[in-house]
């Protein structure tokens, strides 16, 4: 909507909006691979406090400029300043005793926020322009100070377990594995998503099928979810992971070709609850390996990096209107990346969290 909005109301055309949503994600993305160096050595809440304000700021100075240059400049910075609050909330949420149901339950809440915004993003457009959705993004940013009282000054202590020979293990190379595994998961997802329009088109659907069935898809990511909030390591992290891939194939297979708009309603919204469900065990693989607390914040930016690969690598599949090449592609990045955190759960089973049960920490 913001894409749409500053060509529309700024007069940009379709590549310079596309600019600008490119930079606003370089800066998010460059931020979450920043974090790494800082997000153990500084107070979150003062981090915090900086990173809303100057978000805050950044908007409202977006929505008063309609020039291409200084937009895309202040974009870039609050991609930057955005990317420094995810940063610090994906760290807090990681230090959970239970981060599989801390992920489940903070993309609980996400999915709702962004359906209230999304259905009244379309009112204030029209009521008052583009302007309006960066006012709006300015008050969400100030709203966000009121949980500063509670947040916590720093993340919970980490503790290794020891090996025979007193040293710490080093799960580094795993860790890397786990990043590299994410960024092709990512790529799967968003290399699909990103044309599942054009797939649903391709089969026939109408256009108002299409967006009605994608909307729903929504709810069943909150769906996906809870299920995650609810069921935390219960059933452990491999089950759940398999489930995802198996789910994932399915979709991928039934949306081929011609379908029916019941298989297009179900396939969609699987593969979101399914999407969700998974992240949220993959976050929980990489936090129980990162004794030091420094590598999960880059999970968010090798995710960036996989959702903005993943549509480029899809679109040199599309051969005349035949997209089934890029299920294919979804398919194996499916495959690879979810086999590489089987391989991380086998060589890591033996080990507990290392978040430390201590008072005060951010543990629950």
């Amino acid at each position: 909507m913001l894409v749409g909005g500053v060509i529309d109301d700024f007069g940009f055309s379709e590549q310079q909006a596309g600019y600008i949503a490119s930079l606003e994600g370089l800066g998010l993305v460059l931020a979450s691979l920043v974090a790494a160096l800082w997000i153990r050595r500084v107070s979150w809440v003062k981090m915090l406090a900086v990173a809303l304000i100057a978000t805050a700021l950044l908007n409202l100075l977006s929505a008063n400029l309609n020039q291409f240059i200084p937009l895309l400049a202040v974009r870039f910075m609050a991609g930057f300043t955005g990317g420094s609050i995810f940063a610090l909330t994906v760290a807090a949420l990681g230090d959970n005793r239970h981060p599989d149901r801390a992920f489940g339950i903070a993309q609980v809440v996400q999915g709702a926020m962004m359906f209230f915004a999304f259905a009244g993003a379309a009112h204030i457009l029209a009521q008052w322009t583009v302007s309006g959705l960066f006012y709006m993004l300015a008050a969400a940013s100030l709203l966000m100070l009121l949980a500063l009282p509670r947040y916590p000054s720093a993340g919970a202590q980490r503790t290794a377990v020891r090996g025979a020979g007193g040293a710490a293990p080093n799960y580094t190379r795993l860790i890397w594995i786990g990043l590299l595994a994410s960024f092709l998961f990512f790529s799967n997802i968003f290399g699909f998503w990103a044309y599942i329009e054009r797939i649903g088109q391709g089969a026939g659907l109408a256009i108002e099928t299409i967006g009605l069935a994608l909307g729903v898809s929504q709810f069943a990511a909150i769906v996906g979810a809870g299920a995650a909030a609810i069921a935390g390591a219960r059933y452990g992290r491999a089950a759940p992971l398999a489930l995802a891939l198996i789910g994932q194939m399915l979709v991928l297979w039934l949306l081929v070709g011609q379908f029916t708009t019941f298989t297009f309603y179900l396939g969609a919204g699987l593969f979101q609850a399914l999407f969700v469900l998974a992240n949220s065990y993959q976050l929980g693989v990489i936090s129980k390996i990162d004794l030091k607390g420094n590598f999960l914040v880059l999970v968010t930016g090798f995710q960036g990096l996989g959702a903005a690969v993943g549509p480029g690598i899809a679109a040199s599949l599309i051969d005349n209107g035949d997209y089934s090449r890029i299920n294919l592609m979804a398919a194996l990045f499916c495959g690879v990346s979810i086999a590489m955190f089987f391989f991380i759960i086998h060589r890591t089973r033996h080990i507990g969290s290392p978040v430390a049960e201590a008072e005060g920490s951010v543990a629950v």
